[in-house]
């Protein structure tokens, strides 16, 4: 039954159909202990072999409560049968078999069986496919009787109609009809309703008419469906109204049925009110090269030079399983020279294969959204997404609208509040974006810099480009709408006309991708002008003391010019309405900016280390500034009154005495930096957050509480002198109070009920008052006075730091470990949604006098884990244990961590290993000079998620080895100064108890 709902015929007993063995495709030989006693079964096993030989026939061994050595022919026949079904025997052992193990039961023998031959027989279509038919088989359990509907959504290519194509063979033999419809909207185009229905329903309606272009639903006989169950998956749907014209909005089925629909555009699902939509996944490492590797090598491969050459192929497709077949396929057969210029032109020109998929989602956009598919493609992949937002905006297009629109069609994604885009998309999008052309000068959107050189370089250039293209300076540049030039390694004269006749340019950004290198571009004759189009200028390094004098800046709405030479931006008033970022960061000779504080719109404005700069434009009326850097401007030493809805404001390094901002109710999320130097004498109420920041004249600080109602973040770091701090519970708004280095603070009265992050390293402090319940972050490193950590809290914090706290007792040390222990599996549970990248919580601490405080740790820097497949349903994540011997010689200063190096052997035997360093302390937090072992404590969610992001999900087959590496800052190896003296990894479960795996 298992192999036939994977559309494989099966037959039980081979005497039941003469000649069977010669004519099938696969043999599977279960091996018992009463096997040898039946001449029989020897001599099928015999000529299952001849056939191998012969025909290639796929033979899998089973044992089933038999060892392999345990294959001995009991001699009571002639010695030549004996010899023929000995040497069969031999052969069998050397196949990769299964075996029948006590703790697995039989059906998932039987699974195993099944997915092993499937694997075999399909080798590239069934890579990956057994999880996400599980996803899909769950996501149906969900929904109640009824007519149930699952969508199928991804990107074209991600493997949406083979995954619907194996849940149909899987589960259609349940129902009483069925149908699958590949290409449907193709089909229904090629065929019509009539046709479409009567090819697939046409014996259970046979009451239809013969011709009719306009069936309607009225006059189909709906009742003979309505009475039975009926399983329809139509894939490939774009249109949605001619899909439901054939489902007949799901009135024509009647209970129990199933419809399955696959789109890339999620608008259908919601036309349909689909809610449960399955998202298909790129293919893990593991998978893709697996599926690259049969494709392009026909066998799994273990050359590291062709390892190395695949993971490149497989990294620029994703995990695109069309991708990675179609690439495969030109890559087969090749030399490992030729494969490498293969694929360099493959990614240069898109095969036509993927081209085409992508090119019909293209051509179903609007106008507004090819723009904006085009330009992120071109320009902003990786950007922040509020910030593309508003460069399309300022271009007229509508962006909100249109970047939804390209989610949802699986053109891009949102990640982390960047656009993000598939590197197959993003180049097919390029191509799509300069169109056949050669001529340079008549593409639209430039990114290769050495077509750009030959655009703006003073002198003809002879050697650089396309030997295709056209190289005369022509005039016809009216086209380019964008120039994104990257000038590491260029140095070049840039002609004083170079933008004249770019009246269509919207975006100009020179950056610099490496400052390792020299760089740059020179204009000895000047700048004639800019276009008047612009809504981008970055100009890294830019070398004119000021704009054109003709530039209309109206349409601009960033202006980057960072490490510029500028002394002003231009002569006279300019039209600023569209500004809204301005950026000019070490421009060191900028004297002048007045003209900024009439850009009505502006949000930001960033003028760190502009150290000639002796004066800031008024920024009360600007109702829209959120930030502003003057961090370093040493000259400025007066500034205005902020606007109300200011967020953050960087004065550090400032010469600014006092700032007026008594009057003004901040922000209840502001940000105020305040690391000033000693000229700082005043701050009258402040009511959002103060940055006290190296203030040593500070002896104690006095909160008027009615001021800091508000207060999210006190940061009085390396206040020297400060002694005490009152009591601060009625300061209900402090999220973050950070006071390391204050090393003659030894009082403090108490902590704000909503805290959640305190600093009090290198303080004096020797007893801690209660910690709020609230506390996240407990970081006391090198706090070598305090004594005393209260208990009297439900959750631990979640980050807790305790290294160079010499003087607390192992006693205290022990009790704070095993309450931290004991609540592993709540901290796990609580923030395992969340905890995507970090540490479900983290404990460092000197190790006590006593031996270990809770666990006889192993000595050496390995620990090693044997896991089984049935540890996987209840594991949360792995508990690891380090203590680190540190010597008079190390330098706290250089900062410190772990590096975890997890290695393992997947299902082929190949060994694999992943690498994790876990940050303990920065090179800032450097306080006392301390040499004693340390205990780290690392519980982390992470390690074991094994499905996905490239790592392997048969890892758990076996041993599992742990290793540990003190490391600095840098990530470098502290050999000689730190050494892991003892470790042990442990599993936490969805169980109360600790569980250790030997």
């Amino acid at each position: 039954m298992d192999f036939r709902r994977k559309c494989i015929d099966a037959f039980v007993n081979c005497n039941e159909i003469p000649d069977v063995i010669d004519r099938v495709s696969a043999s599977v030989v279960i091996f018992s202990k009463s096997c040898f006693s039946s001449t029989s079964c020897l001599d099928k096993l015999v000529r299952i072999l001849q056939c191998q030989r012969k025909t290639g026939q796929l033979v899998v061994p089973v044992f089933y409560g038999i060892s392999p050595s345990n294959l001995v022919v009991q001699e009571h026949e002639s010695a030549d049968r004996v010899r023929e079904w000995s040497s069969a025997l031999q052969e069998l052992k050397a196949l990769p078999a299964h075996q029948y193990r006590e703790e697995c039961s039989e059906w998932e023998l039987v699974e195993e069986i099944v997915k092993d031959v499937c694997e075999k027989f399909f080798p590239t279509q069934q890579i990956g496919i057994n999880t996400r038919v599980m996803e899909i088989e769950q996501l149906l359990c969900k929904q109640p009787w009824g007519i149930r509907r699952i969508g199928i959504w991804g990107m074209p290519g991600i493997g949406k109609t083979t995954l619907a194509k194996t849940v149909f063979d899987q589960i259609s033999g349940g129902y009483e009809a069925s149908c699958f419809i590949k290409n449907f909207d193709m089909a229904f185009h090629e065929k019509g309703l009539h046709r479409l229905l009567e090819e697939h329903f046409g014996k259970i309606l046979k009451e239809l008419p013969r011709e009719s272009r306009n069936i309607t639903r009225s006059s189909l006989p709906g009742e003979k469906l309505r009475k039975i169950r009926t399983f329809v998956v139509l894939d490939d749907v774009h249109n949605s109204l001619v899909a439901e014209s054939f489902l007949g909005g799901f009135h024509w089925f009647g209970p129990g049925s199933l419809i399955i629909i696959t789109s890339r555009d999620k608008q259908v699902f919601r036309h349909f009110q689909i809610n449960h939509v399955y998202e298909v996944q790129s293919l893990n490492e593991n998978e893709a090269l697996q599926l690259f590797s049969q494709c392009a090598f026909g066998k799994h491969i273990r050359e590291q030079n062709l390892l190395e050459l695949s993971k490149e192929v497989i990294d620029y497709a994703n995990g695109n399983p069309l991708a990675l077949r179609c690439y495969g396929r030109e890559l087969k057969g090749k030399k490992l020279s030729e494969i490498e210029t293969t694929f360099l032109k493959l990614k240069l020109r898109t095969p036509n294969e993927i081209h085409d998929l992508f090119k019909s989602s293209y051509e179903a956009l609007n106008d507004n959204e090819k723009n904006i598919f085009l330009d992120i493609a071109c320009f902003f992949e990786g950007e922040n997404v509020d910030y593309v937002i508003q460069l399309l905006e300022g271009c007229g297009f509508f962006p909100h609208v249109g970047i939804g629109v390209l989610v949802e069609k699986c053109l891009m994604t949102i990640s982390e509040n960047r656009v993000k885009m598939h590197r197959i998309i993003q180049d097919f999008g390029r191509e799509i974006s300069n169109g056949q052309t050669v001529q340079i000068e008549r593409c639209r959107r430039l990114w290769e810099p050495r077509t750009i050189r030959f655009l703006l370089e003073d002198a003809k250039l002879e050697t650089y480009g396309d030997p295709k293209a056209t190289y005369t300076h022509a005039l016809g540049t009216e086209d380019i709408e964008g120039i994104f030039l990257d000038i590491s390694n260029l140095i070049f004269d840039v002609k004083p006309g170079a933008f004249e006749n770019m009246l269509s340019l919207r975006y100009l950004k020179i950056f610099c991708s490496s400052y390792e290198t020299y760089f740059g571009l020179r204009l000895p004759k000047g700048l004639e002008s800019l276009p008047y189009e612009l809504r981008l200028l970055h100009w890294v390094n830019y070398p004119l003391q000021s704009l054109p004098q003709e530039f209309d800046p109206c349409h601009l709405v960033e202006l980057n010019l960072s490490y510029s030479q500028l002394h002003k931006l231009w002569g006279g008033t300019k039209n600023l309405e569209m500004l809204k970022m301005v950026r000019l960061c070490h421009s060191q000779q900028l004297n002048e900016i007045n003209d900024i504080g009439k850009a009505q719109n502006i949000e930001l404005i960033d003028l760190q280390g502009c150290s000639k700069l002796q004066s800031f434009p008024a920024m009360g009326q600007l109702q829209h500034l959120r930030v502003v850097n003057l961090s370093g401007c040493t000259e400025i030493r007066s500034f205005p009154e902020v606007s109300p809805n200011i967020e953050e404001l960087h004065l550090q390094g400032t010469g600014i005495r006092e700032l007026p901002i008594s009057t003004v109710n901040l922000s209840p999320h502001v940000k105020l930096n305040r690391e000033l130097s000693n000229f700082l004498t005043e701050f009258p109420g402040v009511s959002d957050a103060l940055n006290h920041e190296r203030l040593p004249s500070v002896v104690e600080a006095v909160l008027s509480y009615h001021h800091l109602g508000k207060l999210v973040c006190l940061n009085m770091k390396d206040c020297v002198h400060l002694r005490s701090l009152p009591q601060m519970a009625d300061l209900e708004s402090l999220k973050v109070l950070n006071l390391s280095g204050c090393s003659e603070l030894d009082d403090i009265q108490g902590f704000p009920r909503n805290l959640k992050e305190l600093y009090i390293g290198g303080t004096a402090v020797k007893k801690l008052p209660q910690l709020p319940q609230s506390l996240e972050v407990l970081n006391a490193h090198g706090c070598v006075s305090l004594k005393a950590i209260p208990f009297g809290f439900n959750h631990l914090p979640r980050y807790y730091t305790f290294s160079g706290c010499s003087a607390l007792s192992p006693q205290v040390i022990t009790k704070f470990l095993a309450k931290a222990l004991a609540d592993v599996e709540g901290i796990a549970r609580e923030f395992k949604q969340e905890l995507n990248e970090s540490l479900a919580f983290s404990f460092s601490v000197p190790s006590p006098a006593t031996k270990k405080p809770t666990l006889n740790l192993p000595a050496g820097s390995s620990a090693t884990m044997r896991l089984d497949p049935s540890s996987i349903s209840t594991l949360l994540g792995f508990v690891i244990f380090i203590e680190v011997a540190i010597s008079d010689d190390y330098d706290e200063a250089i900062g410190f961590g772990v590096r975890c190096v997890r290695r393992w052997k997947d299902k082929e035997g190949v060994s694999r290993s992943l690498e994790k360093t876990f940050h303990c302390w920065t090179p800032g937090e450097g306080f006392h000079k301390f040499q004693k072992d340390h205990l780290f404590v690392f519980c982390d969610l992470n390690l074991h998620a094994f499905s996905g992001k490239g790592e392997d999900p048969d890892i758990f087959a076996g041993l599992v080895v742990f290793d540990f590496f003190p490391v600095n800052n840098q990530e470098k190896l502290l050999d000689g100064s730190c050494t892991v003296k003892s470790c042990g990894v442990y599993l936490t479960r969805r169980r109360p108890a600790l569980k250790s795996i030997d």
